[in-house]
């Protein structure tokens, strides 16, 4: 949408304007926390945390994405993600394929990310409500 069709329907919608500062906000927090649990957390914690976001976004339990995309977005070199893609799957965690993943612990997952995840998930469905 070009920017000013956008200012023009912010302008003339109060609901529209409500709900894109709703969502710069849970953006923010996004951010924000994805900040703190990179300066904090080990990089299993993180990958796992990471690995669960990728599920509510795809939705599926498989989904397709290579180690080098995962380094970039981790902040780390290729082989640490080679590392603890294996230490997950060593749990039986997850299965890893080339340029491929395959979820099958949400729960274990979850307990690795080890308090990393849900929080600003929690707030998204507190300001947005939950996705269909």
């Amino acid at each position: 949408m070009p920017a000013g069709a956008l200012s023009m329907a912010l302008s003339e919608s109060n609901t529209l304007k409500a709900l894109l500062l709703l969502y710069v906000q849970m953006l923010f927090i996004q951010t924000s926390y994805t900040a703190l649990v990179n300066a904090r957390s080990k990089l299993a914690e993180r990958l796992a945390r990471w690995l669960l976001m990728c599920q509510d976004r795809v939705r599926d339990h498989r989904f397709s994405i290579t180690h080098e995309i995962m380094a970039v977005v981790l902040g780390v070199r290729r082989p640490g993600v080679t590392v603890a893609i294996q230490e997950l799957e060593g749990m039986g965690l997850i299965k890893a394929g080339r340029g491929e993943i395959v979820i099958r612990n949400r729960y274990g997952l979850f307990q690795i990310a080890d308090g990393t995840y849900s929080g600003p998930e929690q707030e998204y469905e507190r300001l947005l409500g939950t996705i269909a």
